[in-house]
Order: C-alpha cells, then structure tokens, then sequence
C-alpha cells in the first residue's frame, strides 16, 4: 500500500535533511555552527572572554578576587604549589597568605574531568601535561572555550616509563606483544611516541594498540605486569621499579631519563578568570616559583609537607623517592621551555608531536599554533624577580659499550642526488623530523649509518655510504646545534641490505639511512 505524504510532510523531511547535513558539516570543521547559534539560545559556554595575548597585561582586571581553584591530580610534581599554600588550602603564613590569596586545589584525578572542570568554570587553573593539553585545547577550542598554557610546572626525570618482559630490549621487540597503559594520558603519549620513533611499521604498530589493555590510571599497569599478564606495561614510579623486581628477567626498555624532554607538566588557566583577574593570577605565578626556590633551598620540609597531606597518601620517604624523578622547573626553565613565540622550543616540540597523536586518534580535528595555546606574560612580568640563568647543566655525551643494544632503530629513506652526498630538498623535512626525535629524547646518543644497494663498486659504495651519513650529521649540528659528540657516522655500504638486491623494489628499500638510539652511558 502507497503511503501519501502531505506538503507539510515533506517540508518536514526537507528541513531534517538539512539539519543532518548541517550537523554532518560542524562535526568535521567544515562549518562553525556556533556561529550562527547566538548567546541568547542559551547553548555557548559560560567563557566567552577571549583575551588578547599580544597586548599588555592588564595592572587589573575586570573583578579581581584573591581567590583560586587549581585542579592537580596526585602527582609530586604539585609540590610546589602545596608548598607555597602550605597545603590544600591556605595556610596563615604561607606564601600565598602572605600575598593575600586564598588558593584552594582540588584533586580530580581524571584528565577527562579534569578539563571538564576548568571548561564548567569549577577550577580556574588546570594542571596537566603538555601533550594532553593539545587533546583538550582542541577540543576547548570545538566548543567555544578559551584557555592558555601560563606556566611549567616540571619535566619527568625517570618517573615514566614502559617496562617489559623477559626477551623485550627495545622498543621493535614491543611488536606483537600485548601492553597495557591508560588510554590518553602521558603514558599514552609516552608508548605512541615510542613507536613512532621506532623501526616498528604502522601495521605493527596499529596491532599493539588494537590488542592493548586499557586502564584507567598509570598505576594497575604495573599490577597486571608484575601478575605477568601482560607483557610490557606503561607505569611510573615507585610502582614501575616494584613491578620489574617482581618479574624475574624484566627490565625498563625507555623511560623519561631518556626521553627527558617528552613528559612535561604545565598549568593552564581560563580565560575568563585571567580576563578577571590577571592581578591575581601574576601573584599566583610568583608564589608557585617561589615555592620552587623554597624546595631547593628546604627540601625536606617539602617532603615532610606531602607527607602530611592525608588525601595525596604520599609517605615523607616515598614523596623524596618521587620528587627525585622530576624536575622542578623554575623562572629559567620556563623562560627557556615557553621561549619567546618562537617555534623552536621544548613546548612547540610536544605539542605539535601530541597533536599529530590525538589527530590520528581522530580526537581532535584541527590544528592549533601552539604560539596561540600559551600566555608568556606572567612570566614577562616577573622578570628580575628571580634569576633567567639555567640551573641545569649541559648533558655530557659518551659513546656506548660495544655491542651494545639500541632502545630504537629508525630507518629513513632520506634521498642524495645521484652517486653524491648532497642531500635533496624534499628529504630535509625527514632529517627535520629526526631532530624532533632527538630534541625530546635528548639524553641518548646516536649512530647514523648510510647503507647503499649492491650496484656499483663496493669500495666506492663504502665511501659514498659514510659520506652521506656525515652530510645528516652536519644539517643536525649546523641547524638544530646538537654536539657532534652526540652523533657518530657509519658507511656499511652494501654489506647490510633488508631486502634482495635483485629487485628494483629491493634495492630501493636497501638504499636507506638507519638511526640507532641507545641511552647516554654518561647519565
């Protein structure tokens, strides 16, 4: 039986088709509903202030109030903070008091809610890590929220790391084996960016994560490792270093020693309290680095201060144990982590590596500068308040024992023009790329073999082999300024193919560039 549809009917259907499409369009970029959607129906954020970095900051903002809400999760990297409030909440004669703040922080151990938190206006600063920060801004930015970086809280020193079974000594051996970590964390982005940065392919790589076990916290991968249920896990201290003493034949494949400037904790503030209260927020920056001045000077009464805080549950002995695999970042850590406005710097480096982690996660859909993610202007305003001289000295490079085992192996197709060492244009972004690498794994040394395929003489393909290796090393020591020390050159010619020379595809695959990883033996 025919079913008849009245004009009213298809207006109906016209007018649902649209909306689908419209809908379809806003969810993958094409078109900002938002707008077309104005305040008055009652759907944007309560954030509407946007701020203008470029521009002075403000002696006063719009309603000052002394008081802030900061998020943290239970994570020693806070310290500071704590210590500057003597405790979760203002102390009489804390630093922050003594400056006329009342600071609250709020433990929300969830990253999800964590961002919520500060999108729904019930904190006001947010600590989190530089790479889930390029997830959430993202996603602020999708609905209408605005939020900037404004301060370096720390650098992971050896408290993240993944850890594996008996036979796992690099992160290629990782391939195939089941691996468990909590999904959109720095443990996340620490295992990604591993891979990534390995000779494993796409397709192993695409299985790890497909057969992986997920958790809600970087604490149960250690449990299920040291239960040997799985292989390898992605954990941090004191958990990870117990996990491996409990699994005979286990070790630590890579941790934040070695990639020393991949894992960094930030703070990040609304828009609409730092457009209300800039005053307040400068004030709240100081004290924090003060509190850092204060835990280099007193650190155990830094100790003792987590210790006392019952809902961190952080033992005095084991907040020291804790805070040694950190690095608290002072004025001069900042100053050289934020840059200025630059794209040459730690913070450019992890954000950008972490968006193109989320886009291929398809939790983000957009690209952000990540000039346009931070506020430097707290940190301006403070200068000759503390000292801009690096308290950090500069890694001393040795070369790694004989035979030695690499952590990671990349190999590269990077391009030469014909029987010659001058490298192509197009392959300078893959070089670009290994700098990347090296910038967040900065505490490694590595070797650059140049491998040719079998045509032609194989003295002369010695030769040309080296020779190319050492045109990758001089772009990396003329552009991105890494010690030669840290690099060594190898030509193996011929000698050391991947696939049969008989076959043009063969040869092609021979003819590569091969990037060994190993961790710095003067650390």
């Amino acid at each position: 039986m025919a079913i008849k549809i009245e004009r009213g009917g298809w207006i109906l259907i016209f007018l649902i088709g649209v909306a689908l499409v419209a809908y379809s369009l806003n969810k993958y970029g094409v078109l900002d509903l938002g707008k077309w959607i104005g305040s008055g129906s009652g759907t944007t954020t309560p954030s509407a202030a946007r701020l203008d970095t470029s521009k002075p900051l403000p002696t006063s903002g719009e309603a000052e109030t002394n008081e802030v809400r900061v998020r943290v999760n239970i994570w020693v990297g806070c310290v500071p903070g704590l210590v500057a409030n003597g405790g979760l909440d203002t102390a009489a004669g804390s630093i922050y008091a003594n400056k006329g703040l009342k600071v609250s922080f709020k433990i929300i151990d969830d990253w999800t809610e964590g961002a919520a938190a500060l999108a729904t206006g019930n904190v006001d600063v947010m600590l989190t890590t530089v790479d889930v920060w390029a997830k959430d801004y993202a996603q602020f930015q999708d609905k209408n929220f605005a939020a900037h970086a404004f301060l370096m809280v720390d650098w992971s020193r050896g408290a993240d790391g993944v850890i594996g079974r008996q036979g796992i000594s690099s992160i290629e051996d990782l391939a195939g084996k089941t691996i468990a970590f909590a999904p959109y964390t720095p443990s996340h982005f620490l295992l990604w960016n591993g891979l990534k940065s390995s000779g494993v392919t796409t397709e192993q790589r695409n299985e790890i994560f497909s057969k992986a076990v997920h958790t809600k916290d970087g604490i149960e991968p250690a449990t299920l490792f040291a239960q040997q249920k799985v292989d390898a896990a992605v954990a941090w201290d004191p958990d990870m270093s117990d996990a491996v003493s409990k699994r005979a034949g286990a070790k630590k494949i890579y941790d934040t020693r070695v990639a020393n400037k991949l894992i960094a904790d930030i703070l990040a503030v609304s828009d609409r309290f730092a457009v209300r209260a800039p005053k307040t927020l400068t004030k709240f920056t100081e004290g924090w680095l003060e509190g850092v001045e204060f835990i280099k000077s007193q650190p155990a009464r830094a100790y003792t201060l987590l210790g006392t805080i019952k809902d961190f549950n952080i033992p005095t002995d084991l907040a020291k144990a804790m805070l040694e695999g950190v690095k608290l970042a002072d004025y001069a850590d900042n100053l050289a982590f934020f840059g200025g406005g630059d794209t040459e710097t730690d913070y450019a480096n992890i954000f950008q590596m972490a968006q193109e982690m989320y886009r291929e996660e398809r939790l983000i859909k957009r690209r952000s500068e990540s000039s346009a993610t931070v506020d430097r202007r707290y940190l301006t305003s403070l200068n000759g308040h503390f000292s801009s001289t690096p308290t950090e000295q500069p890694i001393q490079y040795q070369a790694p024992p004989k035979g030695a085992t690499p952590i990671a192996t990349q190999r590269r197709s990077i391009y030469f023009e014909p029987n010659s060492a001058k490298m192509g244009l197009d392959s300078r972004a893959v070089v670009d790329e290994i700098a990347s690498f090296m910038r967040a794994y900065e505490n490694t040394v590595v070797d650059i073999e140049g491998n040719t395929d079998s045509t032609g003489s194989r003295g002369l393909n010695m030769q040309l082999s080296k020779n190319r290796a050492d045109t990758v090393k001089q772009y990396l020591t003329e552009k991105y300024k890494y010690p030669a020390g840290r690099m060594r050159t190898f030509g193996n010619g011929p000698d050391k193919p991947v696939d049969s020379n008989a076959i043009p595809e063969g040869r092609e695959k021979n003819r590569r560039t091969d990037i060994k990883v190993y961790p710095n033996p003067a650390s």
